[in-house]
């Protein structure tokens, strides 16, 4: 699953900030609760209600009710969509792919990762390992765990990795476990 690493979604964010604060947010918004574009784009102040944001997913998912992300880090903070009123995000899906696309590309980002749904994955592998995928499958609204479980997959390359950190770095051969 392609997704950012957090050093990229900071560039893309400072990249998004320095062309308007909306599509900062916007790009904020949707990484912070894993959002569709549909999702994101149709957000109203109808939504955020004294600091948690409500949405309805789409294609099948829960409804989700989550704290906004206060932070110290203007970089990562939702507090200003709380002063926001109508819609807070009047662009369409096809003008938030073109945002993506201009801000991921000014921060050099490779292509293959320039797609917002590539935000919903990014907070998805961000997050699963460290708060499991319970919390992770109820965050995102997934009905199915299977759907979740998805952020669990690795390649070949990361499992190789993981395994020689876990054994101190040492070489073993098979069978001496």
């Amino acid at each position: 699953m392609k997704s950012l690493q957090r050093e990229e979604l900071t560039r893309l964010l400072r990249a998004a900030s320095a062309h308007s604060k909306r599509d900062h947010l916007l790009i904020l918004t949707a990484y912070s609760h894993g959002l569709r574009a549909s999702e994101v784009v149709n957000l109203t102040d109808q939504n955020i209600r004294d600091g948690f944001l409500t949405v309805q997913r789409l294609k099948g998912s829960m409804r989700t009710c989550q704290p906004l992300v206060r932070s110290a880090d203007p970089l990562y903070d939702e507090s200003p969509l709380e002063k926001m009123t109508g819609r807070l995000f009047p662009v369409s899906r096809t003008t938030f792919w073109r945002i993506v696309q201009r801000a991921g590309g000014a921060a050099g980002l490779p292509q293959h990762l320039l797609h917002p749904h590539c935000l919903k994955h990014s907070i998805g592998m961000h997050t699963i390992k460290t708060a499991g995928i319970e919390n992770v499958r109820q965050y995102l609204g997934h009905r199915s765990m299977a759907s979740t479980g998805a952020y669990l997959r690795v390649d070949d390359d990361a499992a190789s990795k993981a395994i020689a950190a876990a054994m101190g770095n040492q070489a073993f051969a098979v069978g001496e476990l």
